[in-house]
């Protein structure tokens, strides 16, 4: 619905999800103190500061949907549902226990997997530009984007958000986090990328484009 109000939904969510990584981190750091053990409790702390550091360079893209053109969105909610899942699937495995109680190939594996999808998404949001947005819309001079990431699949930064949780789930492996991300954030990105190829398939060229390379996984979907 077009409206001359600020979209500061987005802004509100991170600011919340922030918080609550710093609080959450902190109550688990506690906990892990109080309890000797084999547990990498430094690691952990590097890994709560690379995704704060992603949150922090992903603000300039929030900042800018708060007044831009192209207020006219079309999430029929799912940026909420996407950000509650994203939200989630970090707190939830900060708060509860983890089932390694000491170092493991899983946590290098974790924080591996979630370093290259973070740098993956970035590179794709880097690549579109001023057409990348945390909100399904378009803007008039919207043009399809070929090179970069976007050579190989269409939605590659959602694919780096995928990639980047798992390596969340598994460094911090617990039954909670792991059905977040399987029943809340893989649902909701998979029906966001069908709402906004509703869009897109709007565009000149992208039905082109489409044919040529699957959504998130190269040669299977």
């Amino acid at each position: 619905m077009l409206s001359k109000k600020k979209d500061i939904a987005p802004l509100i969510m991170w600011i919340i999800l922030f918080a609550g990584i710093i609080i959450f981190a902190a109550i688990r750091l506690n906990r892990l103190f109080q309890t000797p053990n084999k547990y990498p409790i430094y690691l952990d702390i590097t890994f709560v500061i690379l995704y704060l550091l992603w949150m922090i360079t992903e603000l300039r893209v929030t900042k800018k949907d708060v007044n831009t053109e192209g207020k006219k969105t079309y999430d029929l909610m799912t940026c909420q549902l996407y950000g509650m899942g994203q939200a989630l699937t970090i707190l939830s495995a900060l708060y509860f226990p983890s089932a390694w109680q000491k170092m493991s190939a899983f946590h290098f594996a974790g924080i591996s997997l979630f370093f290259i999808g973070v740098c993956y998404r970035l590179w794709a949001i880097k690549t579109l530009g001023q057409f990348y947005s945390h909100r399904v819309r378009t803007l008039s001079q919207h043009q399809i984007v070929t090179f970069g990431p976007y050579k190989f699949i269409r939605h590659p930064a959602y694919s780096g958000m995928i990639v980047a949780n798992i390596g969340i789930s598994a460094y911090f492996f617990n039954w909670a986090t792991l059905s977040v991300f399987l029943l809340i954030l893989v649902p909701a990105i998979i029906l966001r990328i069908t709402i906004e190829e509703k869009i897109l398939f709007k565009i000149k060229g992208y039905t082109e484009f489409a044919q040529k390379r699957k959504r998130l996984i190269p040669a299977i979907w």
